[in-house]
């Protein structure tokens, strides 16, 4: 989309400076440290001896307390690499991504004020993608991404965006200074009212967020309805409603990561997304066929079906 959004924070490597955590490890080099200083006060016989406690029995004094340095160790090892991750926008969570959005002056939404008392807010991840876009939203000249980012911010309903000029090589062509935006609505089936519609038009057309020859249009995504049917192939009957809940989990998390303009859905995904922890093989009956969803579109879910047949895989499953 542009130079900021483009980037993938998740493709990053880890730092250098976090650490991995081992107990064992550093359980090891707590009891070579003892073995050392152990031979440095009693001879060899001695120092052998209470090495051997130390490693062997787990009730001693002397192995208790070096499991017991081990983990505070850990401990501490693990709020250090906490610590260093709460001040990089890739790997910050909750509050720290708080503290990282008002930095930008970037705010968690609200979805749903329904309760005063246990508010939704916006996820990590949507968070940190406003994060990562507002950037774009400091530039007067109406990239797509400064576009894209006033537009998530005009109103909590919308839950994606999609900008398009004349270079998206979009059939019909779209003029020059013309832009085309597309909203996606998180209620319903998508389709966005044209209370929101309007809304997006006067929080994005105002002269300091869009160059004074842009001609904005804002449109509605069209929600092109599937479902999804399908039958899990597990052989442990005792473990079927367990399995069950998990594909069921699954699925509507891979549900709601489609939730997307102009995203084709594939089969292998759905299916790659069904095919949990005890699931043998997939039997995905719907969709038929993957969706090819246009510049306009958006796939909204309208059921999801699935069941559980146990077959027999022979001695190899024992």
């Amino acid at each position: 989309m542009t130079r900021f959004a483009a980037l993938d924070l998740a493709a990053l490597p880890d730092l250098p400076v976090l650490r991995p955590l081992d107990f064992d490890a550093v359980l090891e080099a707590r009891l070579a440290e003892l073995e050392a200083h152990l031979s440095d006060v009693f001879n060899p016989e001695k120092a052998a001896s209470i090495m051997a406690l130390a490693r062997n029995i787990a009730s001693s004094p002397t192995r208790y307390l070096s499991e017991a340095a081990a983990a505070r160790e850990l401990y501490m090892e693990n709020r250090i690499n906490e610590a260093v991750r709460s001040v990089f926008l890739s790997m910050a969570r909750g509050a720290a991504l708080d503290h990282i959005g008002a930095g930008r002056g970037v705010v968690r939404k609200v979805l749903d004020h329904s309760d005063p008392d246990a508010p939704v807010y916006e996820a990590d991840d949507a968070f940190r993608a406003r994060i990562q876009l507002v950037i774009e939203a400091w530039s007067p000249h109406g990239t797509e991404g400064s576009y894209v980012y006033w537009a998530l911010d005009a109103d909590d309903l919308v839950v994606d965006v999609a900008v398009y000029g004349p270079n998206h090589g979009i059939d019909p062509p779209i003029p020059p200074a013309e832009p085309k935006m597309v909203i996606l609505s998180r209620e319903g089936d998508g389709t966005a009212s044209e209370y929101l519609l309007a809304r997006v038009f006067q929080h994005c057309a105002a002269d300091t967020r869009r160059p004074v020859a842009d001609k904005l249009s804002v449109v509605s995504a069209v929600p092109v309805a599937y479902s999804i049917e399908a039958v899990l192939h597990v052989t442990s009957p005792e473990a079927a409603s367990a399995v069950l809940a998990a594909a069921e989990a699954s699925a509507a998390a891979f549900i709601n990561s489609r939730i997307r303009i102009g995203r084709k859905l594939y089969r292998t995904s759905i299916a790659a997304a069904l095919n949990v922890q005890g699931v043998v093989d997939v039997e995905l009956i719907s969709p038929a066929a993957d969706l090819d969803i246009g510049p306009f579109e958006a796939a909204h879910c309208t059921d999801m079906t699935l069941s559980i047949q146990t077959i027999t895989g022979g001695w190899r499953d024992i």
